[in-house]
Protein backbone atom coordinates (compact mmCIF):
# COMPACT_ATOMS: atom_id res chain seq x y z
CA UNK A 1 0.00 0.00 0.00
CA UNK A 2 2.07 0.89 -0.45
CA UNK A 3 2.87 3.06 -1.36
CA UNK A 4 -0.37 5.46 -0.96
CA UNK A 5 2.45 8.03 -0.45
CA UNK A 6 1.86 9.94 -3.92
CA UNK A 7 -1.65 10.91 -4.02
CA UNK A 8 -2.35 14.36 -4.24
CA UNK A 9 1.65 14.68 -5.58
CA UNK A 10 2.21 17.14 -8.35
CA UNK A 11 5.50 17.36 -10.79
CA UNK A 12 5.95 21.31 -11.45
CA UNK A 13 6.66 19.82 -15.20
CA UNK A 14 6.38 23.14 -16.74
CA UNK A 15 9.67 23.89 -15.06
CA UNK A 16 11.32 21.05 -15.24
CA UNK A 17 10.58 19.58 -18.85
CA UNK A 18 14.06 20.00 -20.61
CA UNK A 19 15.38 18.67 -17.65
CA UNK A 20 13.29 15.52 -17.00
CA UNK A 21 12.05 14.97 -20.32
CA UNK A 22 13.21 11.54 -20.44
CA UNK A 23 11.39 10.85 -17.59
CA UNK A 24 8.05 12.54 -18.70
CA UNK A 25 8.41 10.02 -21.81
CA UNK A 26 8.95 7.57 -19.64
CA UNK A 27 5.48 8.11 -17.97
CA UNK A 28 3.81 8.57 -21.13
CA UNK A 29 5.13 4.95 -21.52
CA UNK A 30 3.87 3.25 -18.25
CA UNK A 31 0.83 1.76 -19.31
CA UNK A 32 2.72 -1.00 -21.31
CA UNK A 33 4.57 -1.98 -18.60
CA UNK A 34 6.15 -5.42 -20.24
CA UNK A 35 7.18 -8.76 -17.98
CA UNK A 36 10.95 -8.30 -19.02
CA UNK A 37 10.99 -4.57 -16.94
CA UNK A 38 10.61 -2.61 -20.62
CA UNK A 39 8.07 -0.21 -21.89
CA UNK A 40 7.22 0.21 -25.47
CA UNK A 41 5.04 2.99 -26.72
CA UNK A 42 4.74 2.61 -30.31
CA UNK A 43 8.50 2.23 -31.46
CA UNK A 44 9.88 3.33 -28.59
CA UNK A 45 11.52 1.20 -25.84
CA UNK A 46 13.03 2.17 -22.33
CA UNK A 47 14.10 0.57 -20.03
CA UNK A 48 14.71 0.78 -16.03
CA UNK A 49 17.08 3.59 -15.30
CA UNK A 50 20.40 2.96 -14.66
CA UNK A 51 20.85 5.75 -11.91
CA UNK A 52 17.50 4.83 -10.51
CA UNK A 53 16.37 8.81 -10.80
CA UNK A 54 14.00 10.68 -12.92
CA UNK A 55 15.04 14.01 -12.16
CA UNK A 56 11.89 15.04 -11.70
CA UNK A 57 11.07 17.13 -8.21
CA UNK A 58 7.73 15.78 -6.76
CA UNK A 59 5.65 18.99 -4.60
CA UNK A 60 2.15 18.78 -2.71
CA UNK A 61 0.05 21.66 -3.31
CA UNK A 62 -0.55 23.92 -0.94
CA UNK A 63 -4.10 22.58 0.75
CA UNK A 64 -2.69 18.89 0.04
CA UNK A 65 0.70 19.55 1.85
CA UNK A 66 -1.28 21.25 4.77
CA UNK A 67 -3.45 18.21 5.18
CA UNK A 68 -0.33 16.10 5.38
CA UNK A 69 1.36 18.00 8.04
CA UNK A 70 -2.12 18.03 10.31
CA UNK A 71 -2.46 14.36 9.10
CA UNK A 72 0.65 13.21 10.19
CA UNK A 73 1.47 15.01 13.33
CA UNK A 74 -2.49 14.16 14.11
CA UNK A 75 -1.75 10.63 13.77
CA UNK A 76 1.39 10.40 16.24
CA UNK A 77 -0.94 11.83 19.09
CA UNK A 78 -3.60 9.55 18.18
CA UNK A 79 -1.48 6.42 17.92
CA UNK A 80 0.04 7.18 21.36
CA UNK A 81 -3.44 7.90 22.83
CA UNK A 82 -5.10 4.42 21.23
CA UNK A 83 -1.79 2.57 22.72
CA UNK A 84 -1.83 4.30 25.92
CA UNK A 85 -5.38 3.39 26.39
CA UNK A 86 -5.61 -0.21 25.32
CA UNK A 87 -2.75 -1.27 27.13
CA UNK A 88 -3.75 0.12 30.17
CA UNK A 89 -7.53 -1.27 29.66
CA UNK A 90 -4.94 -5.26 28.98
CA UNK A 91 -3.31 -4.17 32.11
CA UNK A 92 -6.54 -3.55 34.44
CA UNK A 93 -7.62 -7.50 33.26
CA UNK A 94 -3.92 -9.12 34.01
CA UNK A 95 -3.26 -9.05 30.65
CA UNK A 96 -0.99 -7.10 29.43
CA UNK A 97 0.55 -11.02 27.73
CA UNK A 98 -1.41 -10.38 25.02
CA UNK A 99 1.04 -7.84 23.59
CA UNK A 100 3.05 -11.05 22.75
CA UNK A 101 0.32 -11.66 20.05
CA UNK A 102 -0.80 -8.33 19.06
CA UNK A 103 2.70 -7.31 17.96
CA UNK A 104 2.82 -10.09 15.48
CA UNK A 105 -0.12 -9.94 14.21
CA UNK A 106 -0.38 -6.19 13.79
CA UNK A 107 2.63 -6.49 12.14
CA UNK A 108 1.48 -9.20 9.62
CA UNK A 109 -1.46 -7.43 8.96
CA UNK A 110 0.10 -3.82 8.17
CA UNK A 111 2.88 -5.83 5.81
CA UNK A 112 -0.05 -7.43 4.45
CA UNK A 113 -2.57 -4.79 3.34
CA UNK A 114 0.59 -2.88 2.08
CA UNK A 115 1.24 -5.66 -0.24
CA UNK A 116 -2.55 -5.83 -1.18
CA UNK A 117 -2.58 -2.22 -2.11
CA UNK A 118 0.64 -2.31 -3.77
CA UNK A 119 -0.20 -5.07 -5.89
CA UNK A 120 -3.79 -3.75 -6.87
CA UNK A 121 -1.40 -0.65 -8.29
CA UNK A 122 0.97 -2.26 -9.93
CA UNK A 123 -1.84 -4.78 -11.77
CA UNK A 124 -5.05 -2.76 -12.53
CA UNK A 125 -6.14 0.11 -14.05
CA UNK A 126 -3.64 2.91 -15.66
CA UNK A 127 -3.16 6.49 -15.25
CA UNK A 128 -6.27 7.61 -16.55
CA UNK A 129 -8.08 5.80 -13.66
CA UNK A 130 -10.47 8.59 -12.29
CA UNK A 131 -9.38 9.47 -8.92
CA UNK A 132 -6.41 7.39 -8.17
CA UNK A 133 -4.74 6.96 -11.44
CA UNK A 134 -2.94 10.14 -12.27
CA UNK A 135 -1.93 10.58 -8.14
CA UNK A 136 -1.19 6.41 -7.09
CA UNK A 137 -1.35 3.93 -10.24
CA UNK A 138 1.14 6.46 -12.14
CA UNK A 139 3.76 6.60 -9.32
CA UNK A 140 3.24 3.14 -8.91
CA UNK A 141 4.53 1.90 -12.45
CA UNK A 142 6.83 4.89 -12.42
CA UNK A 143 8.90 3.65 -9.42
CA UNK A 144 9.56 0.71 -11.61
CA UNK A 145 11.77 2.65 -13.58
CA UNK A 146 13.01 4.68 -11.38
CA UNK A 147 13.24 3.22 -8.22
CA UNK A 148 15.45 5.99 -6.11
CA UNK A 149 13.11 8.28 -7.10
CA UNK A 150 11.54 7.55 -3.31
CA UNK A 151 14.93 8.71 -1.87
CA UNK A 152 14.61 12.07 -2.73
CA UNK A 153 11.08 12.74 -0.11
CA UNK A 154 11.23 14.31 2.88
CA UNK A 155 9.48 12.77 5.67
CA UNK A 156 6.13 14.23 5.11
CA UNK A 157 5.91 13.56 1.59
CA UNK A 158 6.96 9.85 2.40
CA UNK A 159 4.03 9.38 5.24
CA UNK A 160 1.79 11.76 4.77
CA UNK A 161 -0.89 10.72 2.31
CA UNK A 162 -0.98 7.15 4.75
CA UNK A 163 -1.63 9.15 7.53
CA UNK A 164 -4.30 10.85 5.87
CA UNK A 165 -6.21 7.55 5.73
CA UNK A 166 -4.86 5.87 8.93
CA UNK A 167 -5.46 9.00 11.18
CA UNK A 168 -9.61 8.83 11.46
CA UNK A 169 -9.04 4.70 11.86
CA UNK A 170 -7.08 5.71 14.94
CA UNK A 171 -9.88 7.93 15.91
CA UNK A 172 -12.20 5.97 15.96
CA UNK A 173 -10.89 3.20 18.17
CA UNK A 174 -10.45 5.67 20.93
CA UNK A 175 -14.21 5.11 21.86
CA UNK A 176 -14.02 2.03 21.40
CA UNK A 177 -11.88 1.79 24.84
CA UNK A 178 -12.46 4.66 26.21
CA UNK A 179 -14.94 2.98 29.18
CA UNK A 180 -12.66 1.60 31.65
CA UNK A 181 -15.03 -1.28 32.37
CA UNK A 182 -14.27 -2.44 28.54
CA UNK A 183 -13.39 -6.09 28.08
CA UNK A 184 -9.99 -7.55 27.18
CA UNK A 185 -11.02 -8.87 24.33
CA UNK A 186 -12.15 -5.69 23.02
CA UNK A 187 -8.89 -3.96 23.89
CA UNK A 188 -6.58 -6.45 22.06
CA UNK A 189 -8.47 -5.51 19.09
CA UNK A 190 -7.95 -2.27 19.48
CA UNK A 191 -4.37 -2.81 20.04
CA UNK A 192 -3.85 -5.02 17.17
CA UNK A 193 -5.62 -2.83 14.92
CA UNK A 194 -3.68 0.49 15.86
CA UNK A 195 -0.42 -1.85 16.03
CA UNK A 196 -1.47 -2.87 12.22
CA UNK A 197 -2.45 0.65 11.47
CA UNK A 198 0.98 2.20 12.29
CA UNK A 199 3.17 -0.76 10.10
CA UNK A 200 1.31 -0.02 7.01
CA UNK A 201 1.54 4.01 7.78
CA UNK A 202 5.29 3.35 8.59
CA UNK A 203 5.38 0.66 5.00
CA UNK A 204 6.43 3.76 2.61
CA UNK A 205 9.56 4.48 5.12
CA UNK A 206 10.73 1.01 5.72
CA UNK A 207 10.61 0.71 1.50
CA UNK A 208 12.24 4.05 1.32
CA UNK A 209 14.97 2.75 3.86
CA UNK A 210 14.95 -0.40 1.40
CA UNK A 211 16.03 1.49 -1.70
CA UNK A 212 18.39 3.82 0.09
CA UNK A 213 22.66 3.51 -0.64
CA UNK A 214 23.05 4.86 2.81
CA UNK A 215 20.24 4.86 5.29
CA UNK A 216 20.04 5.46 8.69
CA UNK A 217 21.83 3.56 11.30
CA UNK A 218 18.53 2.62 13.21
CA UNK A 219 16.77 1.37 9.65
CA UNK A 220 19.84 -0.94 8.84
CA UNK A 221 19.77 -2.45 12.53
CA UNK A 222 16.17 -2.78 12.12
CA UNK A 223 16.87 -4.37 8.47
CA UNK A 224 19.04 -7.11 9.96
CA UNK A 225 17.01 -7.73 12.82
CA UNK A 226 14.23 -8.14 9.67
CA UNK A 227 11.85 -6.31 11.69
CA UNK A 228 11.59 -3.64 8.48
CA UNK A 229 11.26 -4.98 4.94
CA UNK A 230 15.13 -5.23 3.81
CA UNK A 231 16.88 -4.91 0.34
CA UNK A 232 18.10 -7.89 -0.24
CA UNK A 233 14.13 -9.19 0.17
CA UNK A 234 12.87 -6.00 -2.00
CA UNK A 235 15.15 -6.71 -4.55
CA UNK A 236 13.30 -10.30 -5.13
CA UNK A 237 9.92 -7.84 -6.60
CA UNK A 238 12.23 -5.78 -8.68
CA UNK A 239 13.99 -8.63 -10.65
CA UNK A 240 11.95 -10.19 -13.84
CA UNK A 241 8.87 -10.85 -13.78
CA UNK A 242 8.20 -7.88 -11.60
CA UNK A 243 5.08 -10.09 -9.98
CA UNK A 244 6.11 -11.16 -6.74
CA UNK A 245 6.95 -10.37 -3.23
CA UNK A 246 4.27 -7.55 -3.34
CA UNK A 247 4.48 -6.92 0.79
CA UNK A 248 6.71 -4.16 1.74
CA UNK A 249 6.50 -3.08 5.46
CA UNK A 250 8.66 -6.05 6.76
CA UNK A 251 8.22 -8.35 4.09
CA UNK A 252 7.43 -11.62 6.74
CA UNK A 253 3.67 -12.34 4.89
CA UNK A 254 5.73 -12.80 1.43
CA UNK A 255 7.02 -16.66 0.93
CA UNK A 256 3.47 -17.77 2.65
CA UNK A 257 1.77 -15.64 -0.24
CA UNK A 258 3.88 -16.79 -2.84
CA UNK A 259 3.52 -20.51 -1.68
CA UNK A 260 0.24 -20.16 -2.23
CA UNK A 261 0.35 -18.17 -5.18
CA UNK A 262 -2.25 -16.00 -3.38
CA UNK A 263 -2.24 -12.68 -5.91
CA UNK A 264 -1.83 -15.50 -8.55
CA UNK A 265 -5.08 -16.71 -7.69
CA UNK A 266 -6.70 -13.49 -6.59
CA UNK A 267 -6.06 -12.24 -10.33
CA UNK A 268 -7.64 -15.40 -12.23
CA UNK A 269 -10.56 -15.09 -9.53
CA UNK A 270 -10.95 -11.64 -10.60
CA UNK A 271 -10.34 -12.26 -14.05
CA UNK A 272 -13.48 -14.34 -14.27
CA UNK A 273 -15.16 -11.94 -13.20
CA UNK A 274 -14.62 -9.88 -16.23
CA UNK A 275 -11.59 -7.58 -14.28
CA UNK A 276 -8.39 -7.42 -16.58
CA UNK A 277 -5.07 -6.31 -15.38
CA UNK A 278 -4.02 -3.13 -17.02
CA UNK A 279 -2.24 -4.26 -20.34
CA UNK A 280 -5.40 -6.78 -21.10
CA UNK A 281 -7.70 -3.99 -20.06
CA UNK A 282 -6.20 -1.44 -23.12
Amino acid sequence: MGALYHLGVREEFETQQQKARPALEDIAALENVDNDGTTTAGAQTTRVSASGYSGLTEESGAFHSLLEHVATYSFFLLFAAALYFSLTRLAGHNRLWLILFAVPLGMLAGDFISGLAHWLADTYGSERTPLVGEGFIKWFRLHHVYPKDICTHNFINTNGNTCILAAPLVALCLPVIWDEEVSATRAFFVLTTVLMTATTVATNQFHKWAHADAPPRVARLLQRAHLVLRPQHHSLHHTKPFKTDYCIANGWINPLLERIEFFGRLERGLSKLGMQRHKESE
